[in-house]
C-alpha cells in the first residue's frame, strides 16, 4: 500500500495518533532533562556539604588548637587579652565564612533552567510567540 493511499486509509485519526506519539515523545524527552538536571543538583549539593564538613572540622580543629598553644605561649597576664583577641578573630572568620557560603549558593545555576527553556521553546513553537512572559503576568 503507498503512501497517499495509506493516508486516505487512516484519515485524521491516524493523524491524531501521530501527532499524540509526537508530543508523547517531546514530554518524555523533557522528564528524562528534568532528571538528569536533578540528579546533577543532587551531586552538587551533596559535594558542597561534604565540603562545608571538612572545611568546619579543619578549621574547628585549627582553632582550637591555635587557641591553646597561644594562651600557653603567652605570660598568665597577657592570657586575657590574648583569649579577646582569639575571639575576635573567630568571629571575623565566621563573618567571612558566613559571606563565602552566601556567595558559593548564589552562583550555582538554576534548578531546572535548561528543562525551562526547553519548554519554552516548545510553547513559542506550538502556540508562537507570547506577548508577555508568566512572570510579568503574576506581579
Amino acid at each position: 500500500m503507498s503512501l497517499p493511499d495509506r493516508a486516505v486509509e487512516g484519515g485524521w485519526r491516524e493523524a491524531a495518533w501521530q501527532v499524540l506519539g509526537s508530543l508523547f515523545d517531546v514530554g518524555r524527552t523533557r522528564i528524562e532533562l528534568a532528571a538528569v538536571e536533578l540528579a546533577e543538583e543532587r551531586l552538587r549539593m551533596v559535594r558542597l556539604c561534604i565540603a562545608a564538613v571538612i572545611t568546619m572540622y579543619l578549621s574547628g580543629m585549627t582553632l582550637a588548637l591555635a587557641l591553646v598553644w597561644l594562651v600557653l605561649w603567652c605570660e598568665p597576664a597577657q592570657r586575657l587579652a590574648a583569649l579577646g583577641g582569639m575571639v575576635g578573630l573567630m568571629l571575623a572568620g565566621a563573618v567571612l565564612a558566613a559571606w563565602r557560603w552566601r556567595r558559593m549558593t548564589a552562583r550555582g545555576p538554576a534548578l531546572l533552567e535548561a528543562t525551562l527553556a526547553e519548554l519554552a521553546r516548545d510553547r513559542e513553537a506550538l502556540c508562537g510567540p507570547q506577548r508577555f512572559s508568566d512572570r510579568s503576568a503574576m506581579s
